[in-house]
């Protein structure tokens, strides 16, 4: 199964003391996940970091999942992470940069494994000051899957819809130099269209506060 997911979350608009309160994050981990994170290696991320951390997993393979399987009703305890890894590298990017892609630095990125009944996922996710992103693959290898995020000044939905479709065309049209659009299926993903011929770029949306961000797999001919 070949798809996309992907997502953001702005951290400054987090409640912090409502995620740290166990009928609040109950909801999103599971008893694993809660355990997960007394690991020496989260010594120094804050809780509710960690737990929007998870939260960008579990909606970034939803979001992953809905294309093949339309009624999925999400689940976030359902979706189970198995193992974490640190980036070995960890650069903060500034606050004050307002626009960050992928470019295959890893080291610079958490990663790691996850569960949802028979499927077997991976993630990988970026952390910054202001925001998380996440996006997931059903491959270790994510060297053809692209993706990056921006901050836009309009934090009203019709302008972070246009503002993650301008995005994901811009970085799209480096490739594929031709007049695109971005329409929404049925289901809620996008799709990328040359006039009314499918492109068949398996592509994901997200926005949170001033933060948009895409996701999109190429194919094996195509590389960071």
């Amino acid at each position: 199964m070949k798809s996309a997911g992907n997502d953001i979350v702005a951290l400054r608009s987090v409640d912090k003391q409502r995620t740290s309160q166990f009928r609040f994050y109950s909801k999103i981990l599971s008893s694993s996940e809660q355990e997960l994170y007394h690991q020496p290696q989260f010594a120094e991320m804050p809780f509710e970091n960690y737990v929007w951390l998870l939260w960008s997993v579990k909606e970034s393979i939803y979001k992953y999942l809905k294309r093949a399987i339309p009624n999925l009703v999400f689940s976030p305890t359902k979706i189970v992470i198995q193992n974490i890894k640190i980036p070995t590298v960890l650069l903060m990017t500034k606050s004050e940069d307002i626009q960050w892609e992928n470019t295959g630095h890893d080291e610079e990125l958490y990663s790691g494994k996850v569960i949802y009944e028979s499927h077997i996922f991976y993630f990988q996710s970026k952390i910054n000051k202001d925001w998380i992103t996440t996006v997931v693959n059903d491959d270790e290898n994510f060297y053809n899957v692209f993706w990056g995020i921006q901050s836009i000044d309009n934090t009203g939905y019709y302008h972070q819809s246009k503002g993650a479709r301008t995005l994901l065309l811009k970085k799209i049209n480096s490739f594929f130099p031709v007049d695109l659009h971005v329409e929404k299926n049925p289901v809620g993903y996008p799709v990328i269209l040359k006039g009314i011929q499918n492109m068949d770029i398996p592509a994901s949306l997200a926005h949170d506060d001033h933060f948009v961000a895409y996701s999109f797999l190429l194919n094996s001919a195509y590389k960071k």
